[in-house]
């Protein structure tokens, strides 16, 4: 990793990378920022580029290293470099917060916001500018000296315990060992992937374990048992874990003047307050709830005589109903999506829309020998880099996500060309079959590809505005949007081939899929309401040291909002890993989807491969990061006010 100290450029020599040199490299950041800091502070040169560039450089150097030892700590199948980016992660955030606290720091920046050249800024300059003393002033600087010093205590606690809370989940390992006899009603495919040299088969945790189980395993009981296993990823551990963190955010949001840390979070989102928030998910869920309870009379009728259904039994249910009621059999459909035909079809869609190749790269260096690289490139010229990490492993972090490694920025020396990683867990090719993947788990890689696209078409003069460093509840938009192009069939006949015949998608097999696209939107609508409101709750109306247990408010809400009642046994906010990262911004999803679908309507009406439009969404949208206001963003790629109309129809409403 030494040579991306000097030339961020290039990639850091990752089977070079052991726990001595992370640990060196950690030390060398922090030296190096600490310099960097003395420039920043030093000289009475009061100008953007010396004193706003320069802390925007630091900052951009201490958040790529960060990056890469982040991307390990939840990546490496190496014990020991896995255990040592954990603990430099935590070292490198408190070095973060120290940073957030520094009087001396916020000082010089808030005089340069006050000279007579920052005043004449106007665009993305004078946004920085502002954006910056007013973090600092919302990490205390209107605090005595002692609250300060409480504050940064309660940081550094807060760090680690996220990471804690993280590790705990990504470490759980468990699972069911079961006879061919309790295996009926899975794919051929499936059992040769989980089948032990007993006889005997194993299933996971793993998304590629647990949800094809859950969809198709008719033997009840270990359904029942598999999802009560799921559902306490992390537990005990993150139980006394989460109620420490509300507590100490509480306390924070508090000292800061705040009365919840929901308050304190949301101020600076497109919300504005927890109120508006309160109020979009009480108006949604009175808008759901009718289609909610049309989805669960529906599948009632198929099971035989229940009077109710358990949270263990939805899936496969669902599934039934659309083989009975629907007539499409979700094996047959993933036959047609191969893994590496699912990228090759999305880099086609990104030359057609974007005039961008994805190139892939040979012999680079990588963490996992599973790890593929792409060069993006525009016109020749490189724009970025993509990691694709595809499949499960022990100790990898068990869902999808877009890692950010390296964001553009302006350099002297050029653009720095922003380096993105996907990190997911769908099945590995077995000698008999090839990696396939439901339709569910094809929007899950555009979802996840829409974020990539953000990062690596961001122009952002500055690292702290480039991709998706937006506000969190405007996060989610380019990835929802881009979910949309995963269901034409102009697009999907491009690359949904047979993995066997290579016939194309058949039009018959996918109107059967347009046809149960919202089957059980309603009951879906309502679980990430669910998510959404535990979360604003927790962080805006309760007390963990007065209050019903995390668990306890989770299964009262439950019961409020939702059709299925709580399973006993179950500790889902123990497995909510997004109470660490998404803390009082779940609502977010939902947010941004009322937003994701109003854009796509412009391409549903001008073309999805329109390049006009293709890059007016660049121009406008992804091209900015935080660049721009969120909101102006919108406005100026639509044209006009955004309308929830399309929101609600992509839900069936």
């Amino acid at each position: 990793m030494e040579s991306y100290f000097e030339f961020f450029y290039s990639s850091p020599n990752f089977e070079e990378i052991d726990a001595k040199s992370i640990r060196y490299i950690t030390d060398k950041i922090i030296r190096k920022s600490d310099a960097a800091l003395a420039v920043v502070l030093g000289g009475d040169t009061q100008t953007f580029e010396m004193k706003m560039e320069k802390w925007d450089e630091l900052t951009h150097k201490l958040s790529s290293i960060s990056g890469i030892i982040f991307l390990l700590a939840h990546t490496s199948s190496n014990k020991e470099v896995y255990n040592q980016a954990n603990q430099s992660i935590q070292v490198l955030q408190r070095y973060g917060n120290g940073l957030s606290l520094n009087e001396e720091l916020y000082k010089s920046l808030k005089k340069y916001s006050q000279s007579d050249d920052a005043r004449w800024l106007k665009g993305y300059k004078k946004k920085f500018i502002k954006e910056t003393i007013r973090e600092f002033e919302r990490n205390g600087f209107a605090l005595v000296q002692q609250d300060r010093d409480t504050l940064r205590n309660i940081k550094d606690q807060l760090s680690d315990l996220a990471n804690e809370f993280s590790r705990n989940i990504a470490e759980h390992q468990d699972q069911i060992i079961i006879s061919e006899k309790d295996i009926e009603g899975l794919p051929e495919d499936y059992k040769n992937r989980h089948k032990m040299e007993d006889g005997m088969y194993k299933i996971t945790l793993d998304s590629p374990s647990y949800r094809p189980f859950m969809r198709y395993a008719k033997n009840e009981k270990w359904r029942k048992e598999l999802y009560i296993k799921y559902l306490n990823k992390g537990n005990p551990k993150n139980t006394d874990i989460l109620i420490k963190t509300i507590a100490l955010r509480n306390q924070m949001a508090n000292l800061l003047g705040y009365k919840t840390y929901a308050q304190y979070v949301i101020e600076e989102r497109m919300a504005k307050t927890p109120n508006t928030v309160w109020n979009f998910e009480e108006e949604l869920t009175n808008k759901v709830k009718p289609k909610a309870e049309k989805d669960y009379k529906e599948l009632l009728s198929i099971t035989e005589g229940k009077n109710e259904l358990k949270s263990w039994e939805t899936g496969f249910y669902n599934n039934i109903l659309l083989e009975k009621n629907y007539n499409l059999n979700a094996e047959e459909v993933k036959q047609y999506f191969e893994l590496n035909n699912i990228f090759k079809g999305i880099f086609k869609i990104c030359k057609d829309l974007f005039g961008i190749d994805f190139v892939k790269m040979y012999h680079h260096s990588v963490w996992h020998e599973d790890v593929i690289v792409y060069e993006v490139r525009k016109k020749h010229s490189v724009i970025g880099k993509m990691y694709l990490d595809l499949y499960p492993r022990a100790n990898k972090y068990s869902h999808a996500a877009c890692f950010g490694l390296v964001s553009g920025r302006e350099t002297p020396r050029g653009y720095q060309t922003p380096h993105t990683a996907l990190v997911c867990n769908f099945p590995p090719s077995t000698p008999n079959s090839p990696s396939l993947l439901s339709h569910e788990q094809v929007t899950t890689v555009f979802h996840e590809f829409g974020h990539g696209l953000h990062q690596l078409l961001t122009k952002s003069p500055l690292a702290a505005f480039a991709g998706t460093s937006v506000v969190r509840d405007f996060v989610e938009v380019p990835s929802q949007l881009f979910e949309n192009w995963a269901w034409d069939y102009d697009i999907l006949k491009e690359f949904a081939l047979h993995h066997k015949t290579e016939e194309v998608l058949p039009k018959e097999l996918f109107d059967k899929m347009i046809a149960a696209r919202n089957v059980g939107s309603g009951l879906f609508t309502l679980q990430q309401i669910l998510y959404g409101t535990y979360d604003l709750t927790l962080h805006d109306k309760y007390n963990p040291l007065t209050d019903e247990s995390p668990n306890e408010l989770f299964n009262r809400l439950q019961r409020q909002i939702t059709l299925t009642a709580p399973v006993e046994g179950t500790d889902f906010p123990s497995a909510f890993g997004h109470l660490m990262g998404y803390a009082a911004g779940y609502y977010g999803y939902l947010w941004a989807k009322v937003y994701a679908e109003d854009m796509f309507s412009v391409f549903e009406k001008e073309g999805l491969l329109n390049p006009k439009v293709g890059k007016k969404y660049v121009d406008k949208v992804l091209s900015k990061g935080g660049s721009e206001e969120e909101m102006s963003q919108i406005k100026n790629f639509l044209g006009r006010e955004p309308k929830q109309e399309a929101f609600l129809k992509s839900l069936g409403l």
